[in-house]
């Protein structure tokens, strides 16, 4: 089963249900999240590091912290940084004259994503929004046997998406962003790049802070869960 197409379609249905809902307030672009965060990296990778021996990774999920700030509005313009970092579980098989040798470790996942947005408001409670950024991402795989799987690069990506207030509580938002860091093939050590869609929501638990929560689906997809500080409640 596919998820992109999934969640495309839940974000149009959404989106439908709720131009039928009246909000209460409008859309808030200062704040602070930190989120514990879930990740997943299905992806192999085999080197020959020395003549007669091979190295066989295979990572699979992990997880780890998110923090994200916005603020703004100027103009309608903000600014935006979104950064993760998980420990992702990885699998080793050694091969050389000596044997075989199953291995197993941690290594670092990090994206950092900062950048510029602007805002549109549909209505009092709605906006659109679009986003231009500058994104990194870094894999921190170690060593098992002389082998090396490290990558790291930066590029630029963007994003288009709305946000809706549904009552003074509870805001809903849905988007689809491209990045040219969004894949990497462990084979090649070559980057990729990616389209995401992702889904989240905020819920006001009490004045200032809020419980927050998104999943995004892409090449890596991920998860988290939160708490954000409104720097815009007075």
């Amino acid at each position: 089963m596919k998820i992109r197409p999934i969640l495309s379609s839940a974000a149009v249905l959404m989106l439908s249900l709720l131009s039928a809902v009246a909000g209460a307030q409008e859309v808030r672009y200062s704040w602070l999240d930190l989120s514990y965060m879930g990740q997943n990296v299905d992806r192999q990778g085999s080197q020959l590091p020395i003549p007669g021996q091979t190295v066989d990774i295979d990572g699979s999920d992990g997880d780890g912290v998110r923090f994200r700030g916005s603020f703004g509005t100027w103009n309608n313009f903000y600014v935006f940084l979104d950064y993760g970092s998980t420990d992702i579980a990885v699998d080793a098989v050694v091969n050389n004259s000596q044997g075989t040798f199953p291995a197993s470790d941690e290594f670092d996942y990090t994206t950092i994503r900062g950048g510029i947005g602007l805002k549109y408001s549909l209505r009092f409670s709605t906006d659109l929004y679009a986003e231009v950024s500058y994104d990194s991402l870094d894999l921190d795989f170690g060593s098992f046997a002389i082998e090396n799987f490290d990558m790291s690069e930066k590029d630029i990506g963007g994003a288009i998406g709305v946000r809706h207030m549904v009552n003074d509580d509870l805001q809903l938002s849905a988007y689809g962003r491209f990045t040219n860091v969004g894949d990497a093939n462990l084979n090649t050590l070559e980057f990729d790049s990616d389209t995401l869609f992702g889904v989240g929501f905020s819920w006001t638990i009490v004045r200032g802070v809020a419980i927050v929560g998104d999943y995004e689906s892409g090449a890596f997809s991920n998860w988290s869960v939160g708490f954000r500080l409104d720097l815009d409640e007075d």
